[in-house]
């Protein structure tokens, strides 16, 4: 769903000011399309969320074309969600996902260099005790990852934040020799991996959507706290009144402040979007009104330790616009689900809101508009 920033601030903009795309969000929106995962995939929520959370970058593809005599060019994200993924990018998706910083010093590894780009997350996971390396000492970070190796990983990483008392399941392909063998057993009856019926195909490689799902599993197990809920709460209330006063007011300076200090990714980018526009003229003959009707309410109904999800209740607007071609008149309706994540520096932040209703659909079938001689 697209952003209501977008929207409102696009109205104001178009009516009031021209605005120069100096400057640009520090990650463009197209970063943010997926575009080789469709909605039906078994992992396609997982996949947008932890790319709207800047958890993953992807692969970023572009393309040129050409219209009218012009040359354009455009980006998009492909995630490759059957591919394998190795062990120094698996260990990068699992420190970002839990915020983890270095705890005393890690292991040293003859293949992990200073210079490398994996060198601080392969540091920061073993000195908290995710990873041990090979029994010949080194990491082997360019390495596919195997299904029991990544969930070795998660097991070190979560058995201190997710409660893993439940019985253990068996597989027929995992032996009780297997360095792996608790930590599979362990996770799979917490819900966090699961098999092929009765097996669970250890040593096959795993794939990038399966790294990133169980990840994501465990992620949404730990347990946020009371605060954490009234604190989510607070920073989804601020960006919509803050938000629309910033904008009436049109303060556009206040405007980004708020969003760099409120979102982060996606939402950031969209955000950004609605006031890093083209150069619009203005047209000095435009009134525009815009009132909320009643009172929202807005509520934390899911907190982990770094993801949650906010209810926006009841949130509506009257929205009119007279211009010297057109006027239009309408309520939109905005009520909806906020969902943050909890960035390094422990602060939350929204990266996506999907609305109950499509707000622009909102807009098209109930607008009054009249055009003017």
């Amino acid at each position: 769903m697209k952003a209501f920033s977008v929207f409102l601030s696009a109205l104001v903009l178009f009516v009031f000011y021209s605005v120069s795309p100096a400057a640009a969000a520090e990650k463009s929106l197209d970063l943010y399309y997926l575009d080789d995962v469709d909605y039906d995939h078994w992992a396609y929520e997982r996949l947008e969320r932890f790319l709207y959370a800047d958890l993953i970058d992807g692969y970023i593809e572009t393309e040129k074309y050409e219209e009218d005599g012009e040359e354009y060019e455009y980006s998009y994200v492909s995630i490759k969600p059957n591919n394998p993924i190795t062990r120094a990018e698996f260990t990068k998706i699992l420190v970002n996902a839990m915020n983890l910083s270095a705890k005393g010093k890690g292991k040293s590894f003859p293949d992990v260099k200073s210079t490398n780009w994996f060198y601080n997350y392969v540091s920061v996971a073993s000195s908290n005790g995710i990873i041990n390396g090979k029994t010949d000492g080194s990491f082997k970070p360019n390495d596919k990852i195997t299904r029991e190796e990544i969930t070795a990983m998660i097991y070190r990483a979560f058995k201190n934040s997710i409660d893993f008392s439940a019985t253990g399941k068996a597989f027929s392909d995992v032996s009780s020799k297997s360095f792996a063998y608790e930590a599979i057993q362990k996770t799979a009856a917490a819900g966090i991996i699961e098999g092929y019926g009765n097996g669970f195909r250890p040593y096959n490689n795993a794939t990038r959507a399966e790294a990133i799902t169980m990840v994501d599993r465990a992620l949404h197990q730990e347990i946020g706290t009371a605060a954490d809920q009234q604190v989510v709460a607070q920073i989804v209330d601020r960006n919509i009144t803050d938000e629309m006063k910033f904008t009436e007011e049109q303060d556009f300076e206040s405007l980004e402040a708020l969003y760099h200090e409120t979102t982060i990714g996606y939402y950031l980018a969209l955000s950004l979007e609605s006031i890093y526009m083209n150069e619009l003229e203005e047209d000095p003959d435009t009134t525009f009104t815009i009132e909320q009707v009643g009172e929202h309410t807005i509520q934390a109904s899911s907190v982990n330790k770094n993801f949650a999800q906010v209810r926006i209740e009841d949130l509506c607007y009257d929205v009119s616009m007279t211009t010297s071609k057109m006027s239009f008149s309408m309520t939109m309706d905005l009520s909806g689900t906020a969902y943050l994540k909890k960035s390094t520096d422990g602060k939350w932040k929204i990266y996506n809101v999907v609305f109950d209703e499509d707000i622009y659909d909102q807009g098209i079938e109930e607008a009054l508009m009249t055009e003017i001689d």
